[in-house]
């Protein structure tokens, strides 16, 4: 699979929609961006986009002050304010519409830098203020048994010349 990882859009911020469309792209209300329509399109993407709303109601701003909002079906944006709160959903699912879009097999709608941003995001927000729990012990790291490791090639390999099974496991 040959992914172009750059994080392109379709049509550019501010775009008509008139043009964008014509150029194959779908508005993204979640990041105000326009990419290519087939992602966008998959069922799977719009059940994404469905959740992300459903956490709003989301207020967009042109100012900071929050005095002239920007109208829901606006699609030429260039710049916006929004709460911390939509923010940080924004980051959550935007890196999971990532990671959907390159399991399917779409180039990813977001670079690597935006990863960043939003990881770090995510992370200054908890460590803001962390749970009180936070430097206990008390999280159990296994597998999901209904989303087992997949290993390649299948191990034990012949190669590594394996000899050692653990008790159980004749």
């Amino acid at each position: 699979m040959d992914l172009d990882l750059s994080g392109y859009v379709c049509a550019p911020n501010g775009a008509l929609p008139k043009i964008a469309r014509d150029r194959g792209c779908e508005f993204d209300t979640m990041s105000f961006k326009w990419w290519p329509k087939e992602p966008m399109a998959h069922k799977d993407n719009v059940a994404l986009l469905k959740e992300f709303h459903n956490e709003g109601p989301w207020h967009r701003y042109y100012d900071k002050g929050g005095k002239h909002e920007i109208p829901p079906t606006s699609e030429v944006l260039t710049a916006g304010w929004v709460t911390r709160k939509e923010h940080t959903y924004h980051c959550m699912y935007t890196l999971r519409q990532t990671h959907l879009w390159i399991s399917l097999g779409y180039d990813p709608p977001f670079n690597y830098s935006h990863t960043i941003h939003c990881t770090k995001y995510l992370m200054d927000a908890i460590l803001e203020n962390p749970p009180k729990d936070f430097e206990e012990l008390n999280v159990h790291g296994t597998p999901w048994p209904e989303h087992p490791d997949v290993v390649k090639p299948y191990y034990p390999c012949k190669h590594e010349g394996l000899s050692y099974k653990p008790s159980g496991f004749e």
